[in-house]
Parts: C-alpha cells; sequence; structure tokens
C-alpha cells in the first residue's frame, strides 16, 4: 500500500467522526453556500439534556503504523439556531502534515448540527479536499415532514439536490459519535440508532471490553466500542473494522481511534484536550 493510499484511507476514518480549521480549510469554508453555514448564534436554553462535551475542544494525532500522516481536531463550536431551533454546531477538521502536502493534500471540514433538547441531527455539511478529490454538499432535515433535503455543490459550480423520506429521528455521519457518548454503556450491550446519509440504515454500536489506554494526552480507562457501519466513504475498505476508545467515566471523551486496513492500521489519537 503506498502512502497516498494509507493518507486517503486515514481521512475517511476521521470524516466519520469532527476545532480550529487550517487557513485552506477556513477559506474554503468561506465559499459554502449551504444554508446552515449562516446560522445565527444564540444561548444555550437551560431546559436541556445534560451532555459530556461542554466547552470541550479534542486534538488528535493521526498515524498510519508508525508514521505521522496528519492532525484533526473535533469540538462543538458554538450554538446556533437551525430552523428556529438551538443546536450544537459541531466541527471536525482533518489536515494532513506538511511533508505529506507536497504529493497529496489532505483539507477536509466537517460540521454538523445537532438539536440541543431532542439530540438529534438538524443538518450536515462537509467541503472534502483529498488529493486532486473534492466534495462540497449539505443535508438538512425536516421532522415535520419527514424528509431530507441534499445539495452537493459541483466543480463548476451547479448545484444539484435530491430529497427523500427518513423514518424519524436520525444522525449523521458527525453527530452519531455525540449521540453515542450520551447513552450508557456496558460490557456486551449494544446501542443502536438510526443514521442518515441520504441513505437509511440503523447503526448498531458494540461495546466490546474495557481497556486502559496510553495516548499523548494521559492514561485513560476506557470502552472499548466497534461501530457497526455500512455506507461507502464513511468508514473503511469492506469487511474491515474500526474500534473507538471512549473514557469509562461520565464524559465519553474518544480518546482513540482504530481502523484495520489491508496493510497495518490508522490511528488517531488524542494529543490534548481544551476546555
Amino acid at each position: 500500500m503506498s502512502k497516498k493510499s494509507g493518507l486517503a484511507i486515514a481521512a475517511l476514518l476521521l470524516a466519520l467522526l469532527a476545532g480550529p480549521p487550517c487557513r485552506a480549510a477556513e477559506k474554503e469554508e468561506a465559499g459554502n453556500p449551504s444554508p446552515l453555514a449562516s446560522s445565527e448564534e444564540t444561548d444555550l436554553p437551560y431546559d436541556v439534556p445534560s451532555v459530556p462535551w461542554t466547552n470541550e475542544k479534542l486534538e488528535f494525532v493521526i498515524r498510519w503504523g508508525l508514521v505521522s500522516v496528519g492532525d484533526a481536531d473535533m469540538q462543538v463550536r458554538k450554538v446556533v439556531k437551525v430552523a428556529d431551533k438551538p443546536c450544537y454546531n459541531i466541527v471536525w477538521t482533518v489536515k494532513s502534515k506538511p511533508f505529506f502536502d507536497t504529493f497529496y493534500t489532505v483539507r477536509d471540514h466537517n460540521e454538523s448540527w445537532m438539536d440541543v433538547k431532542l439530540l438529534r441531527s438538524m443538518g450536515y455539511s462537509r467541503n472534502i479536499r483529498e488529493g486532486g478529490y473534492r466534495l462540497q454538499d449539505w443535508v438538512t432535515y425536516d421532522y415535520e415532514k419527514l424528509k431530507f433535503f441534499a445539495s452537493e455543490k459541483e466543480r463548476k459550480g451547479d448545484i444539484t439536490t435530491k430529497d427523500g423520506e427518513i423514518p424519524g429521528s436520525v444522525q449523521d455521519i458527525l453527530s452519531c459519535l455525540y449521540y453515542a457518548r450520551t447513552q450508557p454503556m456496558e460490557v456486551g450491550k449494544e446501542i443502536v440508532f438510526d443514521v442518515n446519509t441520504t441513505k437509511n440504515w440503523p447503526l448498531v454500536v458494540k461495546v466490546l471490553e474495557k481497556d486502559t489506554v496510553s495516548v499523548p494526552a494521559g492514561e485513560f480507562e476506557c470502552f472499548v466500542v466497534e461501530p457497526m457501519m455500512r455506507e461507502k466513504g464513511l468508514f473503511v475498505q469492506k469487511g474491515r473494522s474500526m474500534k473507538v476508545w471512549v473514557t469509562a467515566d461520565e464524559r465519553r471523551i474518544p480518546v482513540m481511534m482504530k481502523a484495520e486496513i489491508a496493510v497495518g492500521h490508522i490511528t488517531a489519537k488524542l494529543e490534548r484536550i481544551v476546555r
């Protein structure tokens, strides 16, 4: 497997799960025509469920085997109004290391908007740059009509749209991690909820075991969970697996993510918790 292939898989791994963006990503984000991007900032209501990510920003280093290939940040940046509902604005960015930029640049910027009261997604957007590949799209959810509305900006600037049905409350490719963090965990149990990525499918999160893991941010006792996902472009190659280590306390902080690939593995390890 080439270094390019390894970094591409790393980008796919981290695009699933979402601090300050790199300058290139900030420039691209400014051109995002998604209606979600201009959501009005608001205060957090007092009568909302308790969540473990208040004032939290997580910084990760991405490795392919022993080689450091990139960095990622994940944070709840602010609370904004979407369809007149207060939402957590979750941001996940990935960028390749300067050395890898010379032959394969990764600048991914993913955002999710999660209803602060019902803890369900109101929409998400992706602004992806991986080598010569570009993707800019966004999806919104209308729970009164039980429909999703998706748009994609093509390289020439044209915007294509589609819509479809949703079964009820759904999570997106980013909010699913945050929602899972609010759920009780016990070894041997499963967490199941609906995800929409313009297709509807159930996500099963298996709680495999407890483990103590050491990462740059420190040593943590964790639950090891395995999300059973099957959508193209969200995870790793078919037949491969991914595991996530989340702290076995009320915070449920993801401290390590590991994806098995054809040769070796891609790992994201927590470097720093910023509060």
